[in-house]
């Protein structure tokens, strides 16, 4: 019967984990303490957040044991024996003392004042100190004062005599004067007895424990399996004694109760603020829909506004261009060379005034139906800026500003959203104003908005993008890309009045253009063609061949023109596509910081509440593993 008992208690070990281990309570307890750090991380309260803290902190509060006896009474043996499946307790201590702790590594530090420490990288060790000692009797005073400080602190003192030697007057000596309550007192080698023997040692033993005052359970161990006396108690039973009734179910979560009904409590407000906070991104998620969604269609349409005036611009430089080359042809005869041009320097005259008359007429063309455009498009931009300000003026203020938990958030946000309601009124003003604008006055506050634009480049390095309906906008941080919209203004005689300065615009449209305007068109035939047609037309030698070489100069006229006439169509089409693309960036990185603030919210409360139910489900976890402690007696 007594083997077939052992054979059960080895089949048992082998499924059931050893009870002292306390993995379970220190990876819900850590698990749980962590994802609060990381879900108050953009909370304000800071008491909150140092509670958490400090339970962090408590979690190196280890639960420690400590065996004392004397030389040779089996104290690594007991500890190898109790604490089988979690460590493997080792013969070779060096020091008087040596202590097993987790660690992210195996590692021995050297022997420091007597000490040895051995850190052990089985997940097994977290939340557990086990200290072994050498022999009482063999140490000096030092080392003695050291062991009864040790012993002090821990959670736990095994008390080890080995059968046969229940007097040692040292372990007498150290243990009268340590707390009793963390006491069990083991007896060792007792299968090497016989029960009789046994049972008058356990006498003797509990007459000491009684002169010394000492109340503490006995149990009388071997560290072999076979061969037990009836009266011997096997590593199981001390094992659950051990975390039952001297240590508790669970000597963590004790620690850590008060700390947990703290942080419960809390749990509850916090899950009020971060409804409230949930209902503030659904209002402000709706005000930026309706301004993505007026930007979108702002942008779709007047995108196909713009397509269509290029290519009307496209017509109208070709036609230009045809005009050019029919004059210059025309004045390509032989004879009306002669009577007209005197020499080389006559022709190529000539050709830089046609070059640049036809130049300024271009310029002040396409500058001309640029402007008309732009005044066109930014009437409607005008009608969405006014709409943005309708949407913002219905914005709600749901989370209160004296929130515990997002406070400073919301004053935050409510500060991105009035600064980009300011910024938009702003921009409906100045568009308003260049609406209204002659053409000269328009191209004035063209070129003082560079200016302007300039100087804050100097002090700011700005980004701005486009976003939409996507969502997506990485613009000036801080700034907002037309928040600076009325700082220093412009008069023009003739004028309407005082013009607000200049969007934050690094580089300037104007900048990229010809100063007198928007769009720049450069030269039509350089100079190097003119002199090239010069040069043959005016050669002496060629005079007998005039007739020729005109037919041959026309033909390399066109084949110039042509180039130039498709490099000019992409130069003007590209400038003005660009300036209106920087225009829309511009105007869409006003709303750049309500939309990065919105978006981010967006991404954030999905985690957030994620989070929130993964703590819930750990605070559960920890509240059964609290149940099972107390239904066990605790």
């Amino acid at each position: 019967i007594l083997n077939k008992k052992i054979l059960q208690k080895k089949e048992r070990k082998q499924v059931m984990p050893n009870v002292l281990c306390e993995r379970g309570e220190y990876e819900a307890l850590t698990d749980f303490l962590e994802e609060l750090s990381v879900l108050l991380q953009d909370s304000d309260d800071e008491e909150e957040k140092e509670k958490i803290q400090n339970g962090l902190k408590k979690m190196a509060d280890t639960t420690s044991y400590v065996a004392l006896g004397e030389e040779g009474a089996g104290k690594t043996s007991l500890l190898r024996m109790l604490f089988q499946g979690i460590i493997d307790i080792k013969d070779d201590m060096i020091g008087d003392i040596c202590e097993y702790r987790w660690g992210g590594q195996d590692f021995d530090m050297p022997v420091r004042e007597g000490i040895q420490r051995r850190f052990i990288s089985s997940s097994y060790m977290q939340g557990l100190s086990i200290i072994d000692t050498k022999g009482i009797d063999c140490m000096g005073k030092a080392a003695l004062e050291k062991v009864k400080e040790i012993s002090g602190r821990c959670s736990a003192i095994f008390v080890v005599f080995s059968i046969g030697n229940i007097r040692a007057a040292k372990m007498w000596d150290m243990i009268e004067a340590m707390p009793e309550k963390k006491m069990i007192f083991f007896v060792t080698k007792c299968d090497m007895v016989s029960p009789e023997a046994l049972h008058t040692d356990l006498k003797k033993l509990k007459s000491y424990m009684q002169e010394a005052n000492i109340s503490a359970p006995v149990f009388p161990v071997s560290v072999k399996e076979n061969g037990m006396h009836p009266d011997m108690a096997d590593s199981e039973t001390v094992r659950l004694y051990i975390r039952q009734k001297l240590i508790g179910e669970n000597p963590m979560l004790r620690k850590q109760r008060e700390n947990i009904e703290e942080i419960t409590s809390m749990l509850v407000q916090l899950h009020g603020s971060l409804v409230q906070r949930e209902r503030q991104y659904d209002s402000d998620a709706k005000i930026l829909q309706k301004i993505n969604a007026s930007m979108d269609s702002y942008m779709l349409n007047h995108r196909d506004v713009i397509a269509v005036f290029t290519q009307k611009l496209a017509e109208e430089i070709n036609r230009d261009i045809d005009q050019y080359e029919q004059e210059i042809i025309s004045k390509l005869e032989p004879v009306k060379i002669k009577e007209r041009f005197k020499d080389k320097k006559d022709f190529t005259d000539y050709l830089n005034l046609v070059n640049d008359n036809y130049k300024t007429m271009m310029n002040e063309s396409v500058n001309r139906k640029t402007i008309q455009v732009m005044k066109d498009c930014l009437n409607d931009l005008e009608i969405v800026f006014q709409e943005a300000v309708g949407y913002f003026n219905e914005r709600e203020n749901i989370l209160a500003l004296n929130d515990r938990f997002y406070g400073s958030m919301i004053h935050s946000r409510n500060q991105i959203a009035a600064g980009t309601k300011e910024a938009a009124v702003m921009a409906g003003e100045f568009y308003q104003t260049l609406t209204g604008a002659s053409e000269e006055f328009f191209l004035q506050i063209w070129k003082g908005r560079k200016k302007y634009d300039e100087s804050i480049a100097r002090r700011k390095t700005l980004s701005w993008a486009a976003g939409g309906s996507a969502g997506i906008g990485a613009g000036v941080a801080g700034a907002g890309s037309l928040a600076s919209f009325v700082s220093g203004g412009i008069t023009a005689a003739g004028g309407s009045g005082a013009v607000a300065g200049a969007a934050v615009f690094a580089g300037g449209t104007a900048g990229i253009f010809a100063v007198t305007g928007l769009i720049g068109i450069g030269i039509i035939v350089g100079a190097a063609a003119g002199n090239a047609l010069a040069k043959k037309l005016f050669d002496p030698k060629a005079a007998r061949e005039m007739e020729k070489n005109t037919l041959e100069c026309i033909q390399q006229f066109q084949e110039e023109v042509s180039r130039i006439r498709k490099v000019m169509v992409k130069q003007v089409t590209d400038q003005v596509i660009d300036l209106f693309d920087r225009e829309l960036a511009l105007v869409d990185g006003c709303f750049t910081d309500f939309r990065i603030s919105v978006n981010v919210e967006g991404e954030n409360l999905p985690l957030l509440q994620r989070k929130l139910e993964k703590i819930e489900r750990l605070e559960e976890h920890i509240r059964n593993m609290e149940g099972s402690g107390r239904k066990d007696g605790l």
